[in-house]
């Protein structure tokens, strides 16, 4: 058995993400379930493969609070 390890890179996962909601007409990518996401990528890496970790790395961005208030405790809410 394969025991897979998933790493998210939270900034170019975040902004990537934005860009496909405001492509898909503002539908809702913003809350995305990483486990999901993780295993439904396991048949790319073969039979019998499962999820062994997932982790996500980001910093917070506490100047986008100038601009977006609240933007830093929605993304602590995420984390």
């Amino acid at each position: 058995m394969r025991r897979v390890a998933f790493l998210f890179d939270g900034f170019n996962l975040y902004h990537s993400l934005c860009i496909a909601s405001r492509d898909l007409g503002g539908v809702g990518t913003l809350w995305l379930d990483l486990m999901g996401l993780s295993r439904s990528l396991l048949p790319l890496v073969g039979d019998g493969a499962q999820v062994g970790e997932v982790h996500y790395f980001s910093a917070l961005a506490g100047h986008a609070d100038k601009l977006r208030p609240g933007a830093t405790g929605r993304h602590l809410s995420y984390l």
